[in-house]
């Protein structure tokens, strides 16, 4: 593992893996939202709109911080594209469930299509954790994007499930990270 092919990778898994309690903290907060999305499926539609725009925005700054490794703006779009779902959802509240089934299945397409191409392109440790994200990402959206009509249960379902697994995985790779430190450094 100490020869990643590619000096920016390098230089870029370097500076990551000094932040990988960033990843394990983040892990741990979006795991627990979506906890709460599975389990408190029956809280009121505002309540669960800004459940959704918190995750949401959990979601973006995550992509946002960990973009970097996936050699390509695809990450920090994928990042810009949550956050904006995320606020747009926390300042209309009373949105129709159409639109936040839209902007959130949007959103969790590119971020999902993102953590895939990282995952391929890099293949780090931890990189079949980004490639199931990814996977699982690009899946919900499009549930998302296909069954707009659902009902919030639906959609706090998806993204519940939907973050849980994005939880775990960023737990998985900031311990790969911190396991990883030692044999990074020249």
């Amino acid at each position: 593992m100490s020869d990643f092919g590619w000096p920016v990778e390098r230089e870029g898994l370097e500076r990551t893996s000094s932040r990988w309690w960033l990843f394990l903290l983040l892990g741990a907060v979006s795991a627990a939202l979506g906890v709460l999305l599975i389990f408190d499926l029956f809280t009121a539609v505002r309540t669960l709109a800004l459940l959704v725009a918190f995750g949401l925005i959990a979601t973006g700054l995550g992509e946002l911080v960990s973009a970097g490794r996936y050699r390509s703006t695809l990450g920090m779009a994928a990042g810009v594209v949550l956050l904006v779902a995320g606020v747009v959802a926390a300042l209309w509240p009373g949105i129709t469930l159409w639109v936040l089934a839209v902007v959130a299945g949007i959103g969790l397409v590119i971020s999902g299509v993102a953590r895939i191409v990282g995952a391929l392109a890099l293949r780090v440790e931890g990189w079949g954790w980004l490639l199931v994200g990814g996977i699982l990402s690009v899946s919900v959206g499009f549930l998302a994007i296909a069954w707009p009509d659902a009902t919030v249960l639906v959609l706090g379902l998806l993204l519940g499930v939907r973050m849980l697994f994005f939880g775990i995985s960023e737990i998985a790779f900031g311990l790969a990270l911190h396991d990883m430190r030692g044999s990074l450094q020249p």
